[in-house]
């Protein structure tokens, strides 16, 4: 209204223009921003009513059609700024998200770069980026560093093939440029990888072109170096395995189930195999080692059976158990076929299978058939002649006995002794008695015929087993006695050993067996009892004459079963000190010098028991080892007696010795342990060998006379001229005397040829340097005839008989000698003087 007062009227109406467009623009505007929440449609109204109203009041003179048109114009203006800002505002608020998502944008992909680095540096695996151009290494990650030992800078510094092996070195670098020029698309492979320190590691190698400009190699790397171990270790293990079973001393093919042969072994090839063309299929294989088409299929059959039956018993193992050991073996079998060097072996063939196939073993049994053979040989045949021994024998003659019993038929024994076989290999020797059993089992076995056992027992005798002679006794016997005839005849026909024809005799035991009855009480015969009966036939037969049959007398049985409790008793008698010492004076030059101590046995129900009843006894049972060491320490004890005695201090005492008891081992070592206990002195000591000992073994008699000699223990040689020593050997013995034997001197007077002997066995021990004594000297015309041809040391009944000690000590003590009288009419005479006993009183 002030403004209208002061009348400018320009700006009178530039107020009412301005009014007029603040009440259509901003009015009604700012009505709608402020006051359209709080009152609503109708106070709006209002508003612009009362604004119109107050637009009225102005009463303005007629407006030009320019001032009529200014508040459109005005309006417009604004709408259009209007527009503007709100253009303005959107594009500001578009550009202010845009920021927002590139700051967001921006701070994920600093966060993925992040997490991409740290997966860079922490990965398993090495990576290596290298430029296309100078193969120079531009990055790397921590993982290749320590597998190559060289930092990050340092390999920034070298080209990618810096770390090849020399060796690698030119076929990386084709393959890096084939990659580079697009010839292949990627490098996958494995290599070795030259460390800083110089050792090599193996790596995986995946190496790809990446990027576009620049282009890039990206390497990924692995260390395989345990894998690479590993596979070394599994190769090694392979051809360690390999070597193995080319090593193993069995034969080993796999053949497949097309039945193709993928592997085997040397050993397969030498067992059943063709090292010149090795065969590639089983039936190949199969042809090759069974001609006969019969026995191959009969092979084949037997081992697909078992292969099928492996097959089936694996598919009833359930699921998750585990399946026993011998779930997928096959068993072994044995088979004989020829080889490619025609050989024909036994062979074990066994098995396992496998889901692809199965794996043959075979084992050469050759060896183990031949050991079995032979071991059978060794315990049922005679080594020396080939025939079945005394085991097999008893075997044979049990079936045999049973045989005959259950068909009550009989059956026959012949026992064959070959006599003076003992003689024989004493004078020919052991080799020339080998060769005569040789000889003359053949000449059995082949002349005895087939379904007759002939085997030898043992020594020198031999058995002929004939085990189906009928029921009727008397014509078994007939026939047994017609083939003991026979055999006789077959003994007597001249052998040939050693190039040289000899002849010997024998004599056979016969004994029947079989249909004879049998007592209720007593016990079934036995094949042990019908060999006994033959060797007491047998027995007889040597005492009738030799080269005789003789059969089985009953009253032979209760000989043998006193000769059984004879042993038993002898048993008993050393046990209980039942033997004794008796003492036979031994005289030179009428003076007695010692004595010769011989065994006697008082037996407690029979009285004394002659020496020939027991001691042939003893030597078979062995027993003649203890009575001879009993012996032994009774002679030492009684020298160590009559060393405390001045008249008997000088005595010599003989004993005989043994073969048995001599070829122990330990008998050098008993008889000075004997002396040693008793404290008897060596040197009046005299042992008494036979010739047969000696002979036996030369040399080991020898060594252990020489070491028993040495302490001053003589020898003498008992019996001299009834054996058949050697005089090389003779004069090779250590010994002290020869004793000429009680038959020489017995008809000494009568019988020229025994006078003859006397004298020769004197002349040959005065030329070998040793003292001679004679046995069974009894009348004083022999003694004086050995006193002539100069023999004058004897023993025998023209002095005394075997005495106990107490009756021999009293015949020294007494002076009983022998006064030699002056030769008379060129003869020396010999008589006994006995002191008066008054005197001695």
């Amino acid at each position: 209204m002030s403004f209208l007062a002061l009348g400018q009227p320009w700006m009178a109406r530039f107020l009412w223009i301005a009014a007029v467009a603040l009440a259509w623009a901003w009015g009604p505007g700012q009505a709608l921003a402020g006051d359209l929440a709080a009152s609503g449609a109708a106070g709006l109204i209002e508003k612009q009513v009362l604004v119109r109203e107050r637009i009225g009041l102005l009463q303005w003179p007629v407006l030009t059609w320019l001032e009529r048109a200014l508040p459109y114009l005005l309006s417009a203006l604004a709408a259009a700024g209007l527009a503007v800002f709100a253009w303005s505002w959107r594009r500001w608020r578009r550009r202010s998200s845009f920021f927002a998502r590139l700051r967001r944008s921006t701070r994920g992909w600093r966060e993925s770069d992040a997490r991409f680095q740290a997966l860079y540096e922490q990965a398993a695996l090495g990576v290596v980026q290298v430029d296309t151009a100078s193969l120079r290494i531009m990055a790397v990650n921590q993982r290749y560093c320590a597998m190559s030992g060289y930092s990050a800078q340092e390999l920034h510094q070298r080209k990618a093939l810096d770390l090849s092996i020399p060796e690698d070195r030119e076929h990386s670098a084709q393959l890096l440029h084939a990659l580079v020029s697009g010839q292949i698309k990627a490098i996958h492979g494995e290599h070795s990888l030259l460390r800083k320190d110089g050792q090599t590691v193996w790596v995986e190698v995946n190496i790809s072109v990446v990027g576009q400009r620049p282009r890039m190699l990206l390497a990924l790397v692995q260390d395989i170096s345990e894998r690479k171990r590993l596979q070394q270790i599994q190769q090694q293990g392979h051809r360690q395995l390999r070597h193995l079973m080319q090593r193993l001393p069995v034969g080993l093919v796999m053949e497949r189930n097309d039945g193709r042969f993928a592997y085997w072994n040397d050993e397969f090839l030498r067992i059943a195999g063709n090292p010149q063309a090795p065969d590639t299929h089983s039936q190949q294989w199969w042809s090759r080692v069974f001609a006969n088409e019969a026995q191959r299929k009969r092979a084949m059959l037997r081992w697909e059976d078992a292969k099928a039956r492996v097959r089936a018993r694996a598919v009833t193992v359930h699921n998750g158990d585990a399946p026993p050991p011998d779930t997928y073996t096959i068993a072994a079998q044995e088979l004989s076929f020829h080889g490619a060097d025609g050989t024909r072996r036994t062979v074990s063939m066994s098995g396992v299978l496998l889901d692809d196939g199965c794996l043959m073993v075979l084992q050469d049994q050759s060896q183990r058939k031949a050991a079995e053979d032979e071991a059978r040989r060794l315990a049922f045949y005679d080594p020396l002649t080939a025939l079945p021994n005394r085991r097999l024998l008893m075997d044979r003659l049990q079936q045999a006995l049973s045989s005959c019993q259950r068909r009550q038929h009989w059956g026959g024994v012949l026992l064959l002794d070959i006599d003076n076989f003992k003689a024989f290999n004493e004078t020919m020797g052991l080799e020339h008695g080998d060769a005569l059993l040789q000889e003359l089992s053949q000449r059995l076995g082949h002349r005895m015929g087939a379904g007759v056992t002939v085997a030898r027992q043992g020594g020198d005798d031999f058995v002929i087993v004939l085990d189906d002679l009928g029921a009727d006794a008397v014509a078994a016997a007939t026939y047994l006695e017609k083939q003991a005839q026979r055999v006789l005849a077959l003994v007597r026909e001249p052998l040939t050993v050693a190039g040289t024809p000899r002849q010997v005799t024998a004599s056979l035991g016969l004994s029947l067996f079989g249909a004879e009855p049998v007592a209720a009480s007593a016990k079934p015969l036995s094949a042990k009892e019908v060999l006994r009966r033959a060797e007491m036939a047998m027995y007889q037969a040597k005492n009738q004459g030799r080269n005789a049959a003789q059969f089985f007398d009953p009253t032979l049985q209760a000989a043998l079963q006193e000769r059984r409790a004879l042993e038993q008793e002898m048993r008993t008698g050393l046990a209980q000190r039942q033997f004794e010492l008796f003492y036979q004076p031994q005289v030179e030059h009428g003076q007695v010098v010692g004595a010769e101590g011989l065994l006697r046995w008082r037996h407690p129900r029979r009285g004394f028991v002659s020496p020939g009843e027991f001691i042939a006894l003893a030597e078979e049972t062995g027993l003649i080892v203890e009575l001879g060491e009993w012996v032994l320490h009774a002679a030492c004890r009684q020298l160590a007696a009559w060393a405390r005695h001045p008249r008997l201090a000088q005595l010599t005492l003989a004993i005989n010795v043994s073969a048995k008891q001599f070829y122990r081992p330990e008998f050098v070592q008993q008889v000075l342990r004997a002396l040693a206990e008793h404290g008897a002195d060596p040197r009046l000591l005299k042992l008494e060998l036979t010739e047969s000992l000696l002979l036996s073994d030369v040399d080991n008699t020898i060594a252990k006379m020489a070491q028993l000699q040495v302490h001053g223990i003589g020898f003498s040689l008992d019996d001299f001229g009834t054996g058949y020593s050697s005089l090389a050997y003779l004069k090779r013995l250590p010994l002290n005397q020869l004793k000429i034997d009680r038959s020489f001197v017995h008809d000494v007077l009568t019988d020229p040829n025994d006078a003859a002997i006397a004298r020769t066995i004197v002349a040959l021990a005065n030329s070998l340097g040793l003292r001679v004594m004679a046995e069974g000297v009894e009348t004083q015309a022999q003694c004086q005839f050995l006193e002539v041809i100069g023999c004058f040391a004897w023993q025998g009944y023209l002095m005394s008989a075997p005495v106990p000690v107490a009756q021999f000590e009293e015949l020294v003590l007494r002076g009983s000698t022998l006064a030699l009288a002056a030769p008379a009419r060129g003869h020396a005479q010999c008589s006994l003087a006995f002191p008066d006993p008054n005197a001695a009183q």
